[in-house]
């Protein structure tokens, strides 16, 4: 049974309505490592919906939170300057660079919030920001008030040093300066939060002492007490998060304890994740270390990072790189497509296993069929190829057997993948996998290539203008080539590139010389060996 499904049994068999929590703090760029959330969160309720029981995801925007760093890109050059009056700010009181967009929140989260439905994701969005100026956690704000003292005595069994006495877990917002990060609470009475506006270690504070009114959201909880509230006021059963939170004496440690003891809420079943790292280095808003949502939908269909999240349990590391291990990448999910709709041979387990990851990677209901499509690789260099050409893509993809009687939705399957390749080369990739073929072949690239390399040529030539070749094959029986004419396979790869492209490397000969059209290729090859 995979993770996933695991877990909506576990939940299903609680009875109820399911109510999986994701979120995050809108402090830049939301990228695909915060996507798992929201992923997960989304793939628990349509497995439960399988399973006949209810459920709800909801997505967090923590939009109240202050800024405690500018992020990439605004951390450059004058709007550095300018954004960094904003640190200690809640999020949403931030202006936007952009005029098209509200403030700061919509500047980021957009995007991000824009692309859900392209991924399959169906998720009932909160504002953080909005919750506390509707007065909806007024009541929960007024028992964590109330029960300080305990709080305190919770926080400190897993503190090296002790809040002191007169804590207050409550953020006031500064009517002067506007921070929500600098103020300290320092006693309550009544609706209102008195306080003082001391500064932080990476903003100061105003000076200004004055009051809060916590039913109008002049201020927030602490994030170790606002994450138990916010699971009692929505009815939170499970939650993923990323693994920081899950850490011995962690947020989620003290939530458990602050939410039966203080809220009388069970905690929800977690679900600690791994981050995503982009090419082995860790994803940052702050630094501009990003892959975005929208960023993926420009190279790749969105199953793709469904794949990604759901082909391993949470607790494993994932690293994407969009460079050249894509290609490999995307070699995987077509075969676990294979796998799915013709039940390749495999052991049951193991088949079963792979056809639920490809049902989760989907972003709605299977299709029936399979459909007929070129593999990412071959499409990136096809592209290239025919230029935007679409009626020469689809003949090639004929004659190379690529598309067998293609039915209208496979040529548009086809098409897509190809658009989608071309911007991945464009975009992502390596200089050697860019090309442009020669219109003719000049004389001085003719001389570079050897007797012998210009005998391998030739019977090449002769064997694909007799048979169509697969990719693959191709590329084996260059190989053999190489070997009956005495040089080794290198020196025969760099005669085809020379010929095709005037230089020494270039895309994996079987799938280049498979994507270009076969009359030209065969004519181009006997010119470069006569």
């Amino acid at each position: 049974m995979h993770w996933i499904d695991k877990v909506s049994e576990a939940l299903a068999k609680k009875g109820g309505k399911q109510v999986i929590a994701s979120g995050i703090s809108i402090s830049g760029h939301v990228h695909i490592g915060h996507a798992n959330d929201v992923f997960i969160a989304d793939a628990i309720r349509r497995s439960l919906a399988e399973r006949g029981a209810e459920g709800e995801a909801i997505w967090y925007a923590d939009d109240y939170d202050p800024m405690r760093r500018v992020p990439w890109p605004l951390n450059k050059d004058a709007l550095a300057e300018y954004y960094t009056h904003y640190l200690g700010f809640p999020y949403i009181n931030i202006p936007s660079p952009d005029p098209s967009h509200k403030n700061f929140v919509d500047y980021f989260q957009r995007p991000f919030v824009d692309s859900l439905p392209a991924f399959g994701i169906n998720v009932k969005i909160h504002s953080g920001a909005e919750v506390y100026r509707s007065g909806k956690m007024a009541g929960l704000t007024r028992t964590a008030l109330e029960r300080a003292g305990e709080i305190r005595k919770i926080l400190n069994k897993f503190r090296k040093e002790p809040l002191p006495e007169e804590w207050l877990p409550y953020d006031p917002l500064c009517e002067k300066c506007g921070r929500i990060a600098t103020a300290v609470a320092i006693y309550w009475d009544g609706n209102m939060v008195k306080y003082k506006c001391v500064g932080n270690d990476y903003v100061s504070g105003c000076g200004h002492e004055g009051e809060a009114d916590f039913t109008k959201g002049q201020g927030k909880l602490t994030w170790r007490v606002e994450w138990p509230a916010r699971w009692k006021l929505l009815g939170v059963t499970c939650e993923p998060f990323g693994k920081d939170h899950a850490v011995l004496g962690g947020s989620y440690d003290t939530g458990k304890l602050i939410a039966k003891k203080i809220f009388k809420k069970d905690p929800p079943h977690p679900i600690p994740y791994e981050w995503v790292s982009l090419k082995g280095e860790a994803m940052s808003s702050s630094h501009g270390i990003i892959f975005t949502l929208p960023q993926w939908l420009e190279v790749a269909e969105p199953e793709l990072l469904r794949f990604l999240i759901f082909r391993s349990k949470p607790t494993k590391a994932k690293d994407f790189d969009p460079g050249m291990p894509f290609l490999d990448f995307y070699d995987e999910y077509d075969l676990i497509e294979e796998v799915y709709h013709r039940k390749a041979k495999a052991a049951k387990s193991k088949v079963a296993q792979i056809s639920r990851i490809y049902e989760l990677s989907q972003t709605g209901n299977v299709g029936k069929k399979m459909p007929q499509k070129p593999s990412f690789r071959f499409a990136a260099v096809l592209c290239q190829a025919v230029k935007g050409d679409e009626e020469k893509a689809v003949n090639i993809m004929k004659k190379r057997k690529v598309l067998a009687r293609p039915t209208k939705a496979d040529i548009e399957v086809s098409m897509k993948r190809l658009i989608l390749a071309s911007e991945w080369v464009e975009l992502h990739a390596p200089a050697n996998l860019r090309f442009s073929i020669l219109d003719r072949l000049p004389g001085e690239v003719k001389s570079r290539i050897s007797e012998k390399q210009r005998w391998g040529l030739k019977h090449i030539a002769m064997d694909i203008s007799s048979k169509d070749f697969a990719a693959i094959d191709l590329h084996n029986h260059i190989y053999s080539v190489a070997g009956k004419a005495g040089i080794k396979p290198g020196e025969m790869f760099q005669a085809i590139y020379l010929a095709l492209l005037g230089r020494t490397s270039g895309p994996r000969a079987g799938t280049f010389l498979t994507a270009l059209d076969k009359d030209f290729v065969v004519k181009r090859l006997n010119e470069a060996a006569d």
